[in-house]
């Protein structure tokens, strides 16, 4: 049912007056400047604020805020406040009905709290913190749900401090916390007045609550507090505006509303994304570094857009989209008649897209399904059983993939012309194919406007690497926006932007990209995103807010000339080495090596379907008798939470701690974790040439990454990752990460070492998860700190031209190591002569004894070794892992 510009005005009444709701729960936790309920606050708020807050020509203030003072309260009260009391009958009925939306909404997103739980003592208290959302997380329902302390304290949400506070006796927010909070909030109100269109006000106001309202609880009731203030008022005006969409109808003709079929789900899911990212450096033309990341984030502004186009073609708000992360989104949308076919056609544009442009080098997967289930009865662990059903039926999908393109659905027969080149042929046949990709035709004549060109420059490219390296490659670095837009683009236009779906007939459905190292003006694009933290005001985007988007882009630069350059993988290489004086001379010691990275969160489709679900005390019966877990605390809102915070971590704290190298945070939770020579480290990061700037992003989003560095930045890195993702997540056992890390000398093939990567990590996978595989040994986690401090150990000893441990015995350990290990893994019974042959070694060698047997001296190299021994001789034993530090010392102080 299209609107009519008052129906259009009225809708986006609603939606804002549900995102702003329950600001009060926050406001009046402050110094007594907003008193009495949360809708009172929330109406306080919009007062005193009026001027700033009203755009007569999108929405009615004075409704917003009448709707979001009452959003509690009952029919009588309602129909006696100002705004209506001198109202006809049908006004006031037809308000109830906006006002039923508002309070429908605000019920459906509630339901995530668990009403089984003792309430607080303290109701409503104003100084409780926020719960992580991870550490209830609980994947074994036969053992006891073990709640790991994390809490939040409330500040601006920053990615490299907005971590859990695990103290076990922090219960209370500090006394000005919130007020300064709530001062600084008041100060970034905007001037909505200015804005033209109603995303550019939700984006303002996202812009806004997030970073004030992510650590905020929504409901202090009650003993665990885990979702956001800004999740749940997202959540809500999300419901709110497919409830609108859904009800419209109904409300125009006065008649109830028909509950049983509210919402619709839809899934989507990209499947042969690395596939098609590391494709590229197959083939020659060098430049691998930059045609890695251009594809990289290529692929993020192509998901995006996909995201925005389907919600575009609904005609709802942004916000709709509940869940996005590693590569999979679910978006709410209203069960109306129209919305099957919308989604229909858009799944077949997206797929033609891939197919006529990208050569079905990826597909994308949707399904969508009305939840029937989803009543006035409402059972909040009916809500996300369509989500699981979803995400069910992409698997099934991806045996069907293209088959919109290449199957004619009426006929039921292959459509012939789907898979010839047609016109591309000619390209094809003119000028051959591309040099780079090898799949598309060479397109010369794009380089004839492009200056300042080397004479050798490869030229017989297709335009997606002419994309890749100039449009996006050698603009990342320097990039700070992003302004997404949709309509026709002039063909001088298509060489200066990054299309995104080109070539339909009907324009609204063309989207670009538009990247931009500086703010200029641009109404003509619908979102931008902003890279950074900036202080850019409206009027330099001529009006147009601007979203803060975490992206992980950063890459080691060197700066020539005042020219900042992306460097090459063979100059970060060279980073490995270190200098060190010797007789007056400099001796350069450390392989030449990269190190690549290959990270996974483990279980996280599993966290998503199963980590919420909460054994109830309550048990019901069902027919059979049978006992049944009563609740299931997946929501909307938790989805959001938990989405939005695993972005935060791999795309926000990834890149501010490679842009920072916090050399004394790394010292500092070491020091922390009790576990590792904090002395001998610091010692060891003071004389290393470890530096996280020093690391180059292929990509990291969603739940994984792909990292290359200096092959020795990469194994601290890596540790230090581990350990801040553990405490990110409140330790909980069931929330791990994996991975590999791959060393390759600098010239090697990165698609080929990101491959050694995969195989890596697939091992640690293999071998029980929450590991890392590297120097061909899987190890724990957990485990890694004795293996550093045994690294160290050697270190030292190889640096020391004192010491009695050389670069011989290490040799000789690589091969007890290697007889332990054919009795560890083989069974051969002559494989455990490693302990005699190691004992007479260093007694020979390393340890000097008295006549009475005490040790005069190697007091510290039998301390250091004994463990290679006393252990008991298993696969998880100090000398069955003792590759990791032998390589790691030989590697570091090999002369270069």
């Amino acid at each position: 049912m299209k609107m009519t510009s008052d129906q259009k005005k009225e809708y986006q009444t609603v939606i804002l007056a549900e995102l702003l709701h329950d600001v009060g729960k926050f406001l009046r936790r402050g110094n007594g400047k907003y008193k009495g309920s949360h809708p009172a606050a929330s109406a306080k708020f919009i007062e005193n604020f009026h001027d700033k807050l009203k755009n007569d020509s999108l929405y009615d203030i004075e409704l917003v805020k009448t709707l979001a003072l009452h959003h509690h309260s009952i029919k009588k009260k309602v129909f006696g406040c100002p705004l209506l009391k001198d109202k006809p009958q049908t006004e006031k009925d037809h308000f109830w009905q906006l006002l039923k939306i508002v309070k429908v909404a605000d019920i459906y997103s509630c339901m995530e709290r668990d009403h089984f739980q003792n309430r607080n003592s303290m109701v409503d208290n104003k100084r409780m913190p926020l719960d992580s959302v991870f550490s209830s997380i609980h994947l074994e329902p036969e053992e006891p749900l073990e709640k790991k302390p994390g809490r939040y304290h409330a500040c601006r949400i920053d990615p490299l401090t907005s971590f859990p506070d695990p103290s076990v006796d922090f219960s209370s927010l500090g006394e000005k916390e919130v007020p300064g909070l709530i001062a600084n909030f008041e100060r970034h109100i905007p001037d909505f007045s200015r804005l033209e269109q109603f995303d550019d006000v939700l984006t303002a106001w996202l812009n806004i609550l997030e970073p004030f309202t992510w650590a905020i609880p929504s409901d202090t009731r009650y003993g665990h507090s885990d979702i956001s203030l800004f999740d749940h008022l997202r959540s809500s005006a999300a419901m709110a505006a497919c409830l609108h969409k859904r009800h419209l109808a109904n409300m125009e003709t006065g008649e109830n509303f028909n509950r049983k079929y509210e919402f619709m789900f839809i899934a989507g899911d990209f499947s042969g994304i690395q596939d098609y990212i590391f494709h590229v450096t197959n083939l020659g033309s060098g430049g691998a570094a930059k045609r890695l990341r251009a594809r990289s984030f290529f692929v993020s502004l192509f998901s995006e857009a996909v995201i925005h186009k389907i919600i575009h073609a609904l005609d709802i708000p942004l916000l709709c989209n509940v869940f996005s992360a590693g590569g999979k989104f679910l978006i709410l949308a209203p069960d109306i008649d129209e919305t099957g076919k919308l989604l229909q056609s858009v799944k077949e544009s997206i797929e033609n897209e891939i197919h006529s442009t990208y050569f079905n080098q990826f597909s994308f997967l949707m399904s969508w399904m009305r939840m029937e289930e989803f009543k006035a009865n409402f059972k909040v662990y009916k809500f996300f059983k369509v989500a699981d059903e979803m995400f069910h039926r992409l698997e099934t999908e991806k045996t069907q993939k293209y088959r919109n393109v290449l199957l004619d659905q009426e006929k039921g027969a292959w459509q012939e012309e789907s898979f010839k080149a047609g016109k591309l042929y000619a390209g094809y046949k003119e000028t051959g194919d591309c040099k780079i990709c090898g799949r598309g035709p060479a397109t010369p004549e794009i380089y004839n406007d492009r200056k300042g060109l080397d004479e050798d420059e490869e030229r017989d490219t297709c335009f997606l690497c002419y994309r890749d390296k100039f449009l996006l490659g050698q603009t990342l670095p320097r990039i700070k926006f992003v302004a997404f837009g949709r309509g026709k683009l002039a063909d001088e236009e298509k060489k200066k932007k990054i299309v995104l779906f080109n070539g339909t007939e009907d324009s609204s459905l063309d989207y670009y990209a538009d990247l931009l190292e500086r703010p200029e003006s641009s109404r003509d694009c619908y979102l931008i995103h902003a890279l950074e933290e900036t202080k850019s005001d409206w009027n330099v985007f001529g009006g147009k807010p601007f979203l803060r988007k975490y992206y992980a882009n950063h890459v080691p630069t060197v700066t020539e000339d005042n020219n900042k350059t992306t460097m090459c993988f063979e100059d970060i290489a060279k980073l490995s080495r270190w200098e060190k004086k010797e007789n007056g001379k400099s001796i350069i010691f450390g392989a030449e090596l990269l190190g690549v990275l290959k990270v996974d969160m483990d279980n996280l489709g599993f966290i998503f379907s199963k980590g919420f679900e909460n054994p109830s005390k309550l048990e019901k019966k069902n027919e059979s008798g049978k006992p049944l877990r009563e609740i299931d605390r997946k929501t909307a809102s938790r989805f959001l939470t938990m989405s939005r915070m695993i972005e935060l971590f791999f795309s926000g704290w990834m890149k501010e701690i490679m842009d920072k190298n916090r050399e004394e945070e790394i010292i500092s939770e070491l020091k922390r974790s009790g576990k590792i020579d904090v002395d001998r480290f610091a010692k060891y990061i003071g004389e290393s040439p470890v530096d996280f700037k020093n690391i180059y992003t292929v990509y990291s989003s969603g739940d994984d990454m792909v990292l290359v560095g200096p092959w020795e930045t990469m194994i601290v890195f890596s540790i230090f990752l581990n350990m801040r993702f553990r405490k990110f997540t409140s330790n909980n056992k069931h929330i791990t990460l994996s991975a590999g890390l791959s060393f390759v000398k600098p010239k090697h093939p990165i698609a080929s070492a990101i491959r050694q990567a995969e195989e890596l990590l697939e091992k640690s996978k293999r071998e029980g998860k929450d590991r890392i595989t590297f120097f061909g040994t899987t190890v724990e986690w957990e485990k890694l700190p004795d293996l550093v401090n045994f690294f160290l150990f050697l270190n030292e000893k190889l640096m020391d031209k004192d010491s009695k441990i050389k670069t011989g015995f290490a040799h000789r350990l690589f091969e007890y190591h290697r007889m332990a290990l054919s009795f560890f893994e083989e069974g051969k019974i002559e494989g455990l002569k490693y302990l005699s042959a190691l004992s007479y070694d260093m007694g020979r060698n390393l340890i000097k004894r008295d006549a009475q047997g005490k040790i005069i001296r190697g007091m510290e190299e039998y301390i250091a070794l004994q463990p290679l021994i006393n252990d008991s001789p298993n696969k998880i034993s100090l000398i069955s892992k003792v590759k990791i530090p032998l390589f790691w010392a030989l590697y570091r102080n090999r002369r270069a």
